[in-house]
């Protein structure tokens, strides 16, 4: 009976949190936000209140044209984490080697002109499984 509670207690504190705006996974929704056309409203509309807002001129060189530059007028960020951990991760000693974790990030921005227009848009994100004994293995 003992080991079946001490077993019970180990895989309730197994631990999962996630943090941010999960919607910006979905290529889908992402791809409606259409560079020359959508604005501020539209991408509200689809995503939400940004994380964050960066104001004033800033100037966004496009790879391959040295002689390109933008300049955006607002930055809107959408981020979005994801974190779980087994209860492995929680045996004394070594359990930050051999626990079980799941990482995943991901990442949208939008650049918009003085108007409110869409005028740039990067997204991007990464999974990550395993343990740290794992990682040490690759």
């Amino acid at each position: 009976m003992v080991h079946f509670l001490l077993l019970v207690a180990g895989l309730m504190m197994a631990g999962c949190y996630s943090t941010g705006n999960a919607d910006i996974k979905n290529k889908d929704l992402i791809n409606q936000v259409q560079v020359g056309k959508s604005t501020k409203e539209d991408v509200r509309k689809l995503l939400g209140e940004p994380y964050s807002v960066s104001k004033g001129h800033l100037a966004e060189s496009m790879p391959g044209h040295a002689t390109f530059t933008m300049t955006m007028d607002e930055w809107w960020t959408y981020f979005y984490s994801k974190h779980h951990q087994g209860a492995t991760t929680f045996i004394p000693y070594i359990g930050w080697l051999i626990g079980e974790r799941k990482d995943e990030w991901a990442h949208f921005a939008v650049g918009f002109d003085a108007k409110g227009t869409v005028q740039h848009v990067s997204s991007g994100g990464t999974k990550k499984e395993g343990s740290l004994l794992d990682e040490m293995k690759r």
